[in-house]
């Protein structure tokens, strides 16, 4: 059989998380990490109970203070009412190496949706202090002198570039 992950991340416990790239014109909104000190997309680990459309929700919304709806595809007509019900589809789907430093090194299974704040939300932005150091909306150009991991440079490149 063909191993679906590297060799890294076959033996570390998985956490599932998601994630939102939350967009307004021509702006990304973008939080500052407090432990790792680089600028992200906000998001979290899904809880018990919680589809991992509702975790991308409530962290945007915990973070930034700013409701939003996921715009990535959802095709109601796969589903069947009261049975089965639609999921959007995530943007990409990520496994992502979390070093240790205050919990022991594990991976996150990331859920990254497209989202766009409600209409009336966004220009209010409310940071939660406990896991951000700085919050805003930026442009690709703006985020040029911004710290960021490699890895989401590219990817937030490739999603606002025409």
């Amino acid at each position: 059989m063909t191993e679906l992950l590297p060799p890294w991340a076959q033996l570390l416990p998985k956490h599932f998380t998601a994630s939102g790239f939350v967009l307004r014109d021509d702006r990304i909104l973008l939080v500052n990490h407090r432990k790792h000190h680089v600028w992200i997309y906000p998001g979290g680990h899904v809880e018990p109970n919680e589809t991992p459309d509702e975790a991308c929700l409530r962290e945007i919304f915990e973070e930034t203070g700013v409701h939003c709806r996921i715009v990535s595809p959802r095709d109601e007509t796969l589903g069947e009412p009261g049975v089965v019900e639609v999921l959007h589809v995530p943007w990409m789907v990520l496994c992502e190496r979390i070093p240790t430093g205050t919990e022991p090194e594990h991976c996150h299974i990331d859920f990254a949706y497209v989202c766009e704040p409600l209409a009336g939300e966004g220009t209010h932005l409310t940071e939660d202090t406990r896991e951000t150091e700085g919050i805003g909306w930026f442009t690709l150009e703006e985020m040029g002198s911004l710290n960021l991991f490699p890895d989401f440079r590219r990817q937030v490149t490739k999603l606002l570039s025409p």
